[in-house]
């Protein structure tokens, strides 16, 4: 019995689809706009009523300068944003995600991995929907995609959130503990 891969659930910010994707070479044939958190919860509303089957949700846009946030429209993915925040506790509450099939969220943006802010949001993001959460470590390019979208070749470049670590004498850190309680 053969298992089946999952397929991304491409979803970009409209402000790089078009440059992004275009060029002679077949990118990211079956690609969702979203502008902001609204429109990605009608993408993923609509997706409901198609065939279901095992996805990642890949959210494709530029990163914000300094921290490198993945920015959907203008708003940068920050799960420290209250609106952000409340925006993906609302798609954990609604199930939504698990009735989608999807398997793990990708922040595709340029170096979404690299700072501390993108890693402490890519943690929080994995906990708040309860699945893997990935970043990129490195600029992305149009030739990191195939018609599917992400190049499965290019997965060296994806860091999990599970894989990065709290910054030391920080609540919940490696210690354990605050740096005001030793």
């Amino acid at each position: 019995m053969t298992e089946t891969l999952p397929v991304p659930l491409n979803v970009a910010s409209p402000d790089c689809a078009e440059d992004f994707f275009a060029g002679s070479a077949a990118r990211c044939v079956i690609l969702w706009r979203a502008a902001g958190l609204a429109e990605l919860r009608e993408v993923l509303d609509h997706c409901l009523d198609l065939p279901a089957r095992p996805s990642t949700l890949d959210l494709i846009g530029h990163s914000t300068r300094g921290h490198r946030l993945l920015r959907l429209g203008r708003t940068p993915i920050d799960m420290l944003d209250p609106q952000v925040s409340a925006f993906f506790r609302g798609l954990a509450q609604a199930g939504l995600l698990p009735r989608l099939q999807v398997t793990a969220v990708r922040l595709l943006g340029c170096e979404t991995a690299v700072t501390d802010a993108g890693q402490r949001t890519l943690r929080m993001l994995s906990q708040t929907l309860g699945l893997p959460v990935f970043g990129t470590r490195k600029p992305l390019l149009k030739s990191h995609s195939n018609s599917a979208g992400f190049d499965p070749a290019f997965a060296h470049l994806l860091t999990e959130a599970s894989a990065t670590r709290q910054p030391f004498g920080r609540a919940g850190s490696r210690h354990g503990r605050h740096p005001q309680d030793r």
